[in-house]
């Protein structure tokens, strides 16, 4: 659908929400009207309905605002793209690293609002797919993203911004056989075909931010 359509539907909403209200909260106005029929308030009635129209296009104004994507979701297009990767996890911090390799394949979706990635890789010699989202929040000034799995039925959700200028750091909560423990990725690009996600957990029972991984993402480049 293209944006102006999403508009105006926002705007056909927007103004039968604020027609219903001021039906349902209005005053009674059965009575005015003189003997003759003539309405009493005509002349009051006008500056009510500029009042209304100009709510109607400060919304309309916000809403195209909050909807427009900006230099934030432009950040996000240095990862559009085809990607082979690789991959070191461990299973704890004095267990011994778990490396495998696989493929990403990055794209934007609904209109350069979002990011949409899917991975596929193998897993203690099982086949492994997932697939995330990230954009920019302009309401609440923050990245958001979604990730899901072979290895789960949880979404995982993440918020997080840039730090240091160089790096996107997200937060939010891992579901492990060990319970719901809260975790951290960086996001570094090392330039324009190179970038690496660095996890970090809090184990039960630590207030310390353990690292349990990294995936180092390549740029395929066709021949």
């Amino acid at each position: 659908m293209k944006r102006t359509s999403i508009l105006a539907f926002a705007a056909g909403v927007t103004s039968t929400a604020a027609l219903a209200l001021l039906i349902a909260a209005g005053p009674d106005h059965s009575h005015d009207h003189d003997d003759h029929g003539h309405d009493m308030n005509a002349a009051t009635h006008q500056p009510d309905i500029e009042a209304e129209t100009e709510t109607e296009f400060d919304m309309m104004a916000e809403i195209a605002k909050l909807s427009t994507p900006g230099a934030n979701h432009q950040a996000l297009g240095i990862m559009i793209g085809d990607w082979s990767v690789k991959t070191s996890f461990s299973m704890g911090p004095d267990a011994p690293p778990t490396e495998g390799e696989g493929t990403m394949t990055v794209q934007w979706v609904l209109g350069k609002r979002y990011v949409q990635s899917h991975f596929k890789s193998e897993v203690f010699g099982q086949p492994f797919e997932g697939i995330g989202y990230i954009g920019y929040d302009i309401a609440h000034e923050e990245y958001v993203s979604s990730w899901m799995d072979t290895m789960s039925t949880k979404i995982t959700h993440m918020t997080g911004n840039e730090e240091d200028g160089d790096a996107l750091v997200m937060q939010g909560i891992s579901t492990t056989p060990m319970g719901d423990n809260p975790m951290k990725i960086i996001t570094k690009f090392n330039d324009a075909n190179s970038w690496t996600d660095t996890f970090f957990d809090k184990m039960p029972g630590s207030d310390e931010w353990t690292q349990s991984g990294t995936i180092v993402y390549t740029r395929i480049i066709e021949d």
